[in-house]
């Protein structure tokens, strides 16, 4: 076995925490170490916000070359993961908005199963677009609260980490955020 085999091998078992500072301090084996246990939870992410995988993993791969550069300004390692989550739903957001989709066509991935007719697609594909509308015009904070919390479920500990607030203030962020949804959404009840 290459010495470099081992090295990846040992730092396998090692918390997050001593892997970002390994590898803010340019040790590539622990970053790889870092990519390898949350590239597929990133990339899923990602594929359900855009519902493209090849987008799904550009985002993913921006992401990581980012992270790369930034990992030395990570206040806790051991939060590494929803710092990743929340760059990879800021990318896939950015790549939301500035992605024009002809309405005239359905994006090649769109769910279907024998039963669903083409009535139940455009149906979902209506309901998805309600959501992200909703979600566009909900406040920063309160957007990013809700994504954490629904998509990466995250503890309200965590979301207070991120978004460097109290967790009393989570608790008003989610229920104003999903007050606000169930408003917007509520023709699709």
């Amino acid at each position: 076995m290459v010495q470099r085999e081992v090295g990846h091998l040992l730092l396998e078992n090692e918390t997050d925490s001593v892997l970002v500072g390994l590898a803010a301090a340019g040790d590539q084996a622990a970053f790889a170490v870092l990519v390898n246990r949350y590239r597929a939870v990133m990339g899923a992410y990602a594929q359900s916000t855009l519902g493209s995988g090849a987008e799904a993993d550009d985002v993913v791969q921006d992401v990581f070359i980012n992270a790369w550069a930034k990992l030395s300004t990570v206040y806790d390692g051991e939060h590494v993961k929803a710092w990743l989550m929340r760059a990879v739903r800021n990318r896939s957001i950015d790549r939301l908005r500035t992605t024009q989709r002809d309405p005239g066509t359905l994006p090649f991935d769109t769910p279907a199963t024998v039963e669903s007719s083409p009535l139940d697609v455009v149906q979902l594909l209506l309901q998805n677009d309600a959501l992200s509308l909703a979600l566009a015009n909900l406040p920063l904070d309160q957007k990013r609260a809700w994504l954490m919390r629904e998509f990466s479920g995250c503890s309200y500990a965590v979301i207070a980490t991120q978004l460097v607030v109290p967790e009393s203030t989570v608790r008003g962020l989610l229920a104003r955020s999903r007050h606000t949804l169930a408003h917007d959404l509520a023709a699709w009840r």
